[in-house]
């Protein structure tokens, strides 16, 4: 599995400054004639998995009657990935929408710890003031396998613990019997010690764990 740190993303948006890393102009209010009421922003797809892979990000930006706002200028922010623009101050066409591409790299991914990185687009509103929409894009994780059991005489109860989305499980008793269901209950043929595999998927790949249990009354040899 790939080592990850905790990181926390906030993202502050004011006039005259950005997020570290990402060029903009000071002035973001600069350049606005008419006030912009509003910015909506919109990223496909709305996941990337943990490898990696490109965002296409939207922005809408409309004056404070709703209508569409041309020639505004927007800035993409963001502390994971890379932008197309830059950072730099792009331009709303006459529909008010203005386009980026954001790319992320597994490395990138792996320094966040949440499941989710977030992004936003700004635009100055007129009077030194900053319009801002933040949007969450969530980092599809390969499973960490991982199961709990409980004993009573030769029937196992098993719980899937594992860490991650799983959108797929297989389960091998170690007696000739499988089953995938999440939480599955077993009967083993007779007391003794089984090794029981779980192996945990979803889109992006799986992971598997084995642990030796012992099934019958007492305890395992040698415990």
């Amino acid at each position: 599995m790939i080592g990850t740190r905790r990181t926390h993303l906030v993202l502050v948006a004011i006039v005259g400054a950005v997020l570290p890393g990402v060029a903009a102009e000071p002035a973001l209010a600069q350049g606005v004639e008419v006030a912009a009421g509003s910015v909506t922003v919109q990223a496909t797809p709305s996941s990337v998995p943990e490898t990696g892979g490109e965002v296409e990000l939207f922005a809408l930006v409309r004056d404070d009657r709703g209508r569409p706002l041309e020639n505004a200028r927007v800035n993409f922010l963001t502390q994971t990935g890379s932008l197309g623009s830059g950072g730099r101050l792009v331009t709303t066409g006459p529909d008010g929408g203005v386009t980026d591409r954001l790319t992320v790299t597994a490395a990138e991914l792996a320094a966040v710890e949440e499941n989710r990185f977030w992004l936003a687009a700004a635009v100055g509103s007129g009077g030194g003031q900053l319009v801002k929409e933040d949007v969450a894009v969530r980092i599809q994780r390969q499973p960490d396998a991982a199961f709990k059991y409980s004993a009573g005489g030769l029937l196992v109860a098993f719980r899937d613990v594992s860490a991650g989305q799983v959108t797929s499980r297989q389960w091998d008793f170690g007696d000739g019997a499988t089953s995938t269901r999440q939480s599955p209950a077993h009967t083993f043929p007779e007391p003794g010690c089984y090794a029981v595999t779980l192996q945990a998927g979803n889109s992006v790949g799986s992971d598997e764990v084995t642990r030796l249990i012992w099934v019958g009354p007492g305890r395992a040899p040698g415990e």
